[in-house]
C-alpha cells in the first residue's frame, strides 16, 4: 500500500542533529586546491555538487544569501561566487570535520554509494533534459539527494536517516521540490504519476540506474511515469552516457581511508600559512618554507636556486643567515634534479645510491651527509627558481608519495609579494619607523594565528559535537578569521570583497559577542541583559563591520558600568515615516553618563581613561564603520547611563 508522507513523519523522529558524511576523496581535493588560494575556480566549485553531504551545507549557504529564492531560476555558479572563496573553504573544512567526528565507513561502502549518488545524478540530469525541464543544475541536485540517506552515520536505521535527511532539507529556505525526493522516495510509481517533473524524473533515475546496469535491461516492476516515455535503446544510451560522465567526473578523485582527512586538514593549514608569508617577500616565504619542511618533515639544509632567464641559469640565493654554496647550474643538457623539477612543475627526488643521480646532487647530499634530496620548484608559471633540501630515505619517500602537496607548497611560497607600502619623500621619521613596524609585527602573527586556527580544528575534532564548549571554540575560530584579515589589511593584502560580505544574523552575532566578552563582566559583577527581537531580517552587510560595531560599543558600555551594574542590549526592526525599513540596535550602560565638556568631540579618536565614559577611539570607529554601511548613530546621555542606538538600512 502507498505510505503517505504525513503517516511516514508520524512514525519516526529524525535525527535531533543528522550528521552526514562526504566522500574523502572529495573532501581531499577540496582542501588542496583551496589551500593557500584567494579565488576558487570553477572545477573546485563544481565539487561541492559533487557530493550529497556537501550539496546539503552549501544550498543552506547559498539560501543565506537568497532566502525563499526559487532554485530553479538561479545560477548556482554565479551564486557561489558571490558566497566568496571563505565561505567555500569554510564549507570545506566543516565537511572534514564531520568525516572526522562520524568514524568508520560502515563497512568500507562509501565509495560505492558515492558512485551510484554522481551516476544517479547524471541520469537524473539527462532525463530531465529528455522531459525538457528547464534547469539542468537543479535536476543535478535532485538525483544526488536521493542517496543522501546512505551518507547518514548517526541514524538508526535507513528509514530513521531518510527522515531525517528529509528534515534537514526542508529547514533550506529555498522554493524547490527537492525535499520530495526523499519525502517520497519509497512511493509506489502509480502514485507518483502527478507528481512535480523534478520528482518523476529524479525518482525514475534512483530506481532505473539498477536495472540499467543489467543486460538485458531490467526497469522497475512498477513502471517509470514520465512526460515523454522513453526507449529500451534509449535508456541504454542514457546508461552509457551516465556511466561515461561518472568516470569522467571522478577520474581526479581518489577513493581514501575517512581518517586520512586529518592529515588533509593539516596539509591545507600548512598551504594557508605558506599564502600568508608571502608578504614579507619572496626570499621570507622561501625561508619560511624551509623552515617549515625542517620542523615537520626532517628536511635540513636547504639551497634555493633562482631562475636567471637572461642566461638559462639556476643561481644560489642566500636565505635568511645562511651563507648557500656558490652555484650557478646551466639547464640546458642538465640532469640535475633542480632543473628536472623546474621543466615538470612537480617535486623531484635524487638518492645517493642512484646511478642515475648527477653530479651536483651528489655532491649536495655528501655535504650534508644525508641520504639523498628534494627539489622543489618554487613560483607559478614563469617560475622563480627551485629549493632544494636534503635528508633521510624516509622523509624523502614521505615528500615523494605526495609531490601535488609539496609542489602546490613551493608555488605558493614563491608568488609575487605584495607591493611594500610606499613612503613618500619628506614623510620619513616616526611614521615610517612606526609602519615598518606594524608590518613587520603583523607579518609575524600570520604564523602562529594558522597555527592556532590548525589545533583548535584538531580540539574541536577530539572533543566532539557535544562538548560544552564547542559554541566557545566555533567563536574563537571565527575572531581568528576576523584578526587574520585585520592583519592582511595592515599588509596591504587583497581582500575579496565576497570573503566578506554576507547575511548576517544580528542576533547571533551579539550572542558571540556577549560571550567573548564575558571574562570582563563576570569579574566585575555586571549583568549583561539582552532584549532580541526574534524573526529579524539577515543583514547583507560585511559581518567583520558588525561584528567590530557590536563589539566597541559593548565594550564601551562595560568600561563605563560600576561593578554590579547592568548593560542591556537591544534589537528591533522598525519602519519609520516615509515606510523606510531600520534594524535597530541599542547598547545601554547604567554608568555616570557622558561629561558635558566631552559630547562635542565624542566621536573624535582622542584618548580617554579607564571609566570616564565613552569619548574615546571605539566609538570613532563605531561612527565610521556605521556610515560605511549607510547607517546612522544617536546617543542620549545622563547621570543614570549612556544609550547608544545604531540605525541600519533594510532593503
Amino acid at each position: 500500500m502507498a505510505r503517505s508522507s504525513t503517516k511516514l513523519l508520524a512514525g519516526a523522529s529524525p535525527v535531533a542533529e543528522l550528521r552526514c558524511v562526504s566522500h574523502p576523496g572529495v573532501l581531499a581535493h577540496l582542501l588542496a586546491g583551496l589551500g593557500g588560494s584567494q579565488t576558487m575556480t570553477q572545477e573546485l566549485r563544481r565539487l561541492l555538487f559533487l557530493d550529497p553531504a556537501l550539496c546539503l551545507h552549501t544550498l543552506r549557504a547559498v539560501a543565506g544569501i537568497h532566502p525563499n529564492a526559487l532554485l530553479a531560476e538561479m545560477d548556482l555558479d554565479r551564486t557561489l561566487e558571490r558566497l566568496g572563496t571563505h565561505t567555500l573553504k569554510q564549507l570545506a573544512l566543516g565537511g572534514a570535520v564531520a568525516q572526522l567526528m562520524a568514524g568508520g565507513d560502515k563497512g568500507g561502502s562509501l565509495d560505492q554509494v558515492w558512485h551510484q549518488a554522481v551516476a544517479t545524478a547524471v541520469l537524473c540530469r539527462d532525463l530531465a533534459e529528455a522531459q525538457g525541464y528547464s534547469n539542468l543544475q537543479e535536476a543535478w541536485l535532485a538525483g544526488l539527494l536521493t542517496h543522501l540517506p546512505n551518507f547518514a552515520r548517526n541514524a538508526e536505521n535507513p528509514e530513521a536517516a531518510r527522515l531525517a535527511c528529509l528534515a534537514q532539507v526542508e529547514r533550506i529556505p529555498l522554493r524547490s521540490f527537492l525535499p520530495d525526493v526523499l519525502r517520497y522516495l519509497d512511493e509506489p510509481a502509480e502514485r507518483l504519476r502527478d507528481a512535480a517533473l523534478l520528482v518523476r524524473c529524479a525518482l525514475a533515475a534512483h530506481r532505473l540506474l539498477p536495472g540499467l546496469s543489467r543486460d538485458p535491461i531490467s526497469p522497475p516492476a512498477d513502471g517509470v511515469f514520465l512526460s515523454q516515455p522513453l526507449s529500451t535503446e534509449t535508456l541504454r544510451e542514457m546508461l552509457h552516457n551516465a556511466k561515461k560522465n561518472t568516470e569522467e567526473l571522478t577520474k581526479t578523485i581518489q577513493a581514501i581511508p575517512p581518517d586520512e582527512v586529518a592529515t588533509e586538514i593539516l596539509r591545507y593549514g600548512r598551504l594557508e600559512s605558506a599564502a600568508d608569508t608571502r608578504s614579507g617577500g619572496t626570499l621570507a616565504a622561501i625561508a619560511a618554507l624551509a623552515s617549515s619542511l625542517a620542523a615537520e618533515e626532517g628536511l635540513y639544509d636547504p639551497t634555493y636556486l633562482a631562475l636567471d632567464k637572461r642566461t638559462s641559469s639556476l643561481v644560489s640565493q642566500p636565505l635568511g643567515n645562511l651563507v648557500p654554496p656558490a652555484i650557478s647550474l646551466r639547464m640546458e643538457g642538465s640532469n640535475t634534479a633542480a632543473v628536472r623539477a623546474l621543466f615538470t612543475r612537480s617535486c623531484v627526488v635524487a638518492y645517493a645510491d642512484a646511478s642515475d643521480t648527477a653530479l651536483l646532487d651528489l655532491q649536495l647530499i655528501r655535504q650534508a651527509n644525508a641520504e639523498g634530496l628534494a627539489a622543489l620548484p618554487v613560483g607559478e608559471g614563469g617560475s622563480r627558481g627551485v629549493l632544494l633540501v636534503c635528508g633521510d630515505r624516509d622523509a624523502l619517500e614521505k615528500l615523494a608519495s605526495d609531490p601535488r602537496h609539496y609542489t602546490r607548497l613551493g608555488e605558493l611560497a614563491g608568488k609575487a609579494p605584495v607591493a611594500p607600502i610606499v613612503v613618500e619623500a619628506g614623510t620619513g621619521g616616526a611614521v615610517d619607523v612606526l609602519t615598518g613596524r606594524v608590518r613587520r609585527a603583523a607579518h609575524e602573527v600570520n604564523n602562529p594565528l594558522g597555527i592556532i586556527k590548525n589545533y583548535l580544528a584538531i580540539l574541536k575534532v577530539k572533543l566532539g559535537d557535544d562538548a560544552p564548549i564547542v559554541d566557545e571554540l566555533r567563536i574563537i575560530h571565527e575572531e581568528l578569521d576576523r584578526i587574520v584579515r585585520i592583519v592582511r589589511g595592515m599588509l596591504q593584502e587583497d581582500v575579496e570583497p565576497g570573503d566578506l560580505s554576507e547575511d548576517s544574523d544580528i542576533n547571533t552575532l551579539i550572542d558571540d559577542m556577549v560571550k567573548v566578552t564575558a571574562p570582563t563582566w563576570h569579574a566585575k559583577g555586571v549583568r549583561i541583559d539582552t532584549a532580541l527581537a526574534p524573526a529579524l531580517p539577515r543583514l547583507p552587510h560585511d559581518r567583520d563591520k558588525l561584528k567590530q560595531i557590536i563589539l566597541n560599543l559593548l565594550l564601551n558600555a562595560l568600561e563605563a558600568t560600576p561593578d554590579g551594574g547592568t548593560v542591556r542590549l537591544e534589537t528591533a526592526a522598525v519602519t519609520n515615516q516615509r515606510r523606510e525599513r531600520f534594524l535597530e540596535i541599542q547598547v545601554a550602560d547604567s554608568g555616570p553618563g557622558i561629561p558635558p565638556e566631552r559630547m562635542d568631540a565624542l566621536f573624535e579618536p582622542v584618548h580617554t581613561e579607564k571609566g570616564e565614559g565613552h569619548a574615546g577611539l571605539g566609538l570613532s570607529i563605531v561612527k565610521n564603520l556605521t556610515e560605511s554601511l549607510e547607517g546612522n548613530i544617536t546617543y542620549k546621555s545622563n547621570t543614570s547611563g549612556t544609550t547608544f542606538q545604531i540605525s541600519l538600512p533594510l532593503a
